[in-house]
């Protein structure tokens, strides 16, 4: 028995169709390069990282103090009221140039914000591996549906040829006086299905070709190719592991679920802050050195150097502060909802893992049995054109043989590339 590339290579040869547009070659190494860098979500999630990382250094900004250089000009005319109390016209002007140093820290909000905020760009991380996983995962998926379609068009040319190459020996036939009109009439209409069914299998080459373009952010004109023509059954060892083993090693590697446990951390670090932050005092320190001069008349007399400190420690009573039991049952409900997400995308994970491993089991069967369908449909084909004979009955079983073996062929083909595809499924819920 032949092995089953061997056989596909029997029927499918080893080149791309020559098409009228030309092509662009592109094989699987390719895609999974370009999915996992050109991919518009992948520089989506890439953007989200930076964002995070951004606001984690601005918690951090948070706890310096401010400088701000400055110049202050002003002039007073009319009337005032002096420090004892009188009250009168005053004409005067000052000049003030320095630098004021300000810092309001709140220190527990500051604490607890810069650990969340910690968390929160490491999620942001593992998203990103998680996006980078799923742009691989769906560019993959397009690869093999592109390669499918291109191998279905060469059987259905195939298909074709034979029913053109049929139909004619049948007209020979009638011309001869040994067959009968109706014998090519039969002959000519599954030419003319194979031929619509080459018409659509173009069009579906089309489409899948500017799918993955579109995924890879190629240019998008219908004119990538698989780079080899060769329908191979791809074998992964993770489908032989136990179930069990395969889940764990599932739960301790996706990203999706170091994910959530970051965010679950940065929730837990915001409840903290809600229940703890009000504790710690707001540090309040400004400071000023300069000069400042002015009098009657002028800004520029008795102009002299000048310094203020100042430094306060305050505490927040009411609402975002102190006694503010809303906000900590805010913050709890968020870390109980956060934690639930993660209940549910380790559920998510485990089922995904058990679903393509049975899937491949499944599909690997159903690809043994179709093989041993396209060889018989084959030899049906085969021994139906032998006949010489051009009777009713003997067109008929020739039409109908083609057909058997063109569909089985094609449903050996979906197959084959439903089970590639499942491994992949099953490799990216391992987290590969």
């Amino acid at each position: 028995m032949k092995p089953v590339h061997l056989l596909l290579l029997g029927w499918l040869g080893t080149a791309v169709a020559q098409t009228a547009v030309p092509s662009q070659p592109i094989d699987l190494p390719t895609v999974l390069k370009l999915a996992g860098a050109e991919s518009v979500e992948v520089r989506l999630a890439e953007e989200k990282l930076r964002e995070a990382q951004a606001l984690e250094d601005g918690t951090l900004w948070l706890m310096f103090p401010t400088l701000s250089p400055g110049v202050g000009y002003r002039a007073h005319a009319g009337r005032t009221q002096t420090v004892t109390g009188p009250v009168l016209d005053v004409d005067k002007q000052s000049l003030g140039a320095g630098a004021t140093l300000q810092l309001q820290l709140e220190i527990g909000e500051s604490l607890y914000r810069r650990l969340a905020a910690q968390q929160v760009a490491v999620a942001a991380g593992h998203g990103l591996t998680a996006q980078r996983l799923r742009s691989v995962h769906e560019a993959t998926d397009a690869y093999f549906d592109l390669l499918r379609a291109e191998l279905g068009l060469k059987l259905r040319e195939q298909a074709v040829q034979l029913a053109r190459d049929y139909h004619g020996q049948v007209s020979r036939g009638v011309l001869a006086g040994i067959a009968a009109k109706g014998d090519e009439y039969r002959a000519f209409a599954q030419l003319n299905r194979t031929e619509v069914s080459l018409r659509q299998a173009e069009e579906n080459r089309s489409k899948e070709a500017t799918r993955l373009a579109q995924l890879l952010r190629l240019h998008i004109d219908g004119r990538l190719r698989p780079a080899t023509a060769q329908a191979a059954l791809l074998t992964f060892t993770e489908k032989d592991a136990p179930l069990d083993q395969l889940v764990q090693k599932a739960l301790a590697r996706r990203p999706e679920i170091a994910e959530n446990e970051a965010l679950t951390e940065a929730a837990g670090r915001e409840v903290d802050g809600a229940r703890y932050a009000p504790l710690y005092p707001t540090l309040g320190v400004q400071a000023f050195a300069g000069g400042l001069g002015g009098s009657t008349g002028s800004a520029r007399r008795d102009y002299a150097s000048s310094n203020d400190t100042s430094v306060t420690l305050s505490w927040k009573i009411g609402a975002g502060g102190l006694f503010d039991g809303s906000r900590q049952e805010t913050a709890e409900a968020r870390e109980r909802q956060t934690r639930l997400r993660g209940t549910r995308t380790r559920e998510a994970v485990t089922r995904q893992v058990v679903d393509a491993q049975a899937e491949v089991c499944t599909l690997l069967a159903q690809l043994e049995l179709l093989r041993q369908g396209v060889t018989a449909s084959e030899a049906g084909l085969e021994l139906a054109l032998r006949r010489k004979e051009f009777a009713v009955g003997v067109v008929l079983e020739a039409v109908q043989a083609q057909q058997d073996a063109v569909q089985a062929k094609l449903d050996y083909l979906s197959t084959l590339t439903a089970a590639n595809k499942a491994q992949y499924r099953l490799r990216a819920a391992l987290g590969d």
